[in-house]
């Protein structure tokens, strides 16, 4: 009835090849082919985005091309999970459907959205670190949240404000001529600001009958796909989801649906613990910081949900055997971080 999940790489080639450039091209330097890509079990490992995103910028020459790739995005290339948002009443439970089912909607930035005082914040959070490559993905996500929305409902959805991580970059006009708002740099989060009225708007071709299909279809995909994982490996997408956030045994247990003791002995079947499921995460997580971020250790000890920098540094020589200050000169040179000055708000967030 409705056209499958397309994943994140098959939508960069395809759009790729619309501008001359094939696979081979766009997957140098990774370990993946044009074949496996289309595979139901396809996984891309964090390095692989990133050495396609680099590709895609080196092949284009084209600093911007996330505000394109992102314009370009249709709702049909989220399959059935795109039908729907399409079918949803109002834009506001299009934007619940896609944030519940995020496991069928790869995200390089995870957003999290929160309200205050009549305005609406969506924060980016990188699901994988990217350095340099940041302001690739914050341009595709925003671009894309704007043609979405706009095909969603037909009417404009104009963003209010920008606030980035990032230094302003070259050809930072462009900013202005594809998101008409004020952009500022140099910020301590990636926040973007919308008009909260328009999360009622209704979606053009709303149909209650066809919601309620697609909304089954997109369960029964999460079933599928959680039954293809092994619960370890479920665990792990849940948590690199959620970023800066690493919930106890309970919390996790609490948001797949079963008891602690029965996450607890599932793991155990598949010969892992929770903690150690945990600890995988941090580690990989840890290492990329350090290779591909400028941020402190204190910083990352931050992200990885470590109270002081010490536990962070004992953990990291406990996975590795290294100290981080001796991992990170084996990895890219660190910087200091700018100081920020914030001028957008920090409040709590909601999911």
């Amino acid at each position: 009835m409705h056209g499958p999940l397309k994943n994140k790489v098959q939508f960069y080639l395809s759009r790729m090849r619309a501008r001359g450039f094939g696979a081979a091209a766009v997957l140098e330097g990774t370990d993946l082919d044009e074949q496996s890509i289309g595979a139901a079990s396809f996984y891309t490992t964090p390095d692989s985005y990133r050495r396609i995103i680099a590709n895609m910028l080196r092949l284009t020459g084209n600093p911007r091309l996330g505000i394109q790739l992102g314009s370009e995005f249709k709702v049909s290339d989220l399959g059935v999970l795109g039908y729907a948002a399409l079918s949803s009443a109002t834009l506001a439970q299009a934007r619940h459907v896609i944030h519940r089912y995020y496991a069928l909607n790869e995200y390089i930035l995870i957003p999290s959205n929160f309200c205050r005082d009549g305005r609406w914040y969506s924060e980016l959070r990188e699901s994988l670190p990217l350095g340099p490559l940041l302001p690739f993905a914050v341009e595709e996500f925003i671009s894309r949240t704007i043609a979405l929305s706009t095909s969603l409902t037909s009417r404009p959805f104009p963003i209010l404000k920008i606030g980035v991580t990032y230094a302003e970059p070259e050809r930072s006009d462009d900013y202005q001529r594809a998101f008409r708002c004020p952009v500022c740099y140099d910020q301590p989060r990636n926040v973007i600001e919308f008009d909260i009225e328009r999360l009622q708007d209704p979606v053009t071709l709303s149909d209650h009958d066809v919601f309620t299909i697609c909304d089954q279809q997109c369960r029964l995909l999460i079933e599928e796909q959680d039954q293809r994982d092994r619960l370890a490996d479920t665990i792990q997408r849940i948590l690199l989801n959620m970023p800066g956030r690493f919930p106890s045994l309970a919390g996790m247990a609490e948001r797949l649906g079963v008891s602690a003791r029965t996450l607890r002995r599932q793991l155990q079947q598949e010969g892992v613990t929770y903690q150690q499921t945990l600890d995988a995460t941090r580690r990989s997580l840890a290492e990329q910081y350090l290779q591909h971020t400028s941020l402190t250790p204190k910083e990352i000890g931050f992200l990885l949900g470590y109270a002081n920098v010490s536990h962070f540094r004992r953990a990291f020589r406990n996975w590795t055997g290294r100290r981080v200050s001796e991992y990170s000169r084996h990895g890219s040179p660190r910087r200091g971080l700018r100081r920020r000055t914030p001028l957008m708000p920090a409040p709590r967030l909601q999911d």
